[in-house]
């Protein structure tokens, strides 16, 4: 059914139904479960402390975005030069 049909159905305003549609409040979230277990990750830090996130996503058999996500969540930052 149209927008329009609509809104003449239910006797109401075609921007409703149109700000209705693009309301992502009523749309599962899209977001896949984490990958990374924590602890596998702290073990890979303390094993390759100077590895680079590269990496340890090879290792860890996930993607360079998703290491360094998961260790700004486990609160750890980029190795940095003294």
């Amino acid at each position: 059914m149209s927008i329009r049909k609509a809104a003449k159905l239910y006797d109401i305003s075609p921007m409703t139904i149109t700000n209705w549609k693009k309301d992502i409040s009523i749309k599962p979230p899209n977001r896949s479960p984490r990958k990374i277990a924590d602890e596998a990750l702290k073990q890979d830090i303390i094993d390759y402390p100077d590895a680079y996130y590269y990496e340890r996503a090879a290792r860890l058999g996930c993607i360079k975005s998703g290491i360094e996500r998961a260790m700004k969540r486990l609160g750890y930052t980029r190795k940095k030069k003294p």
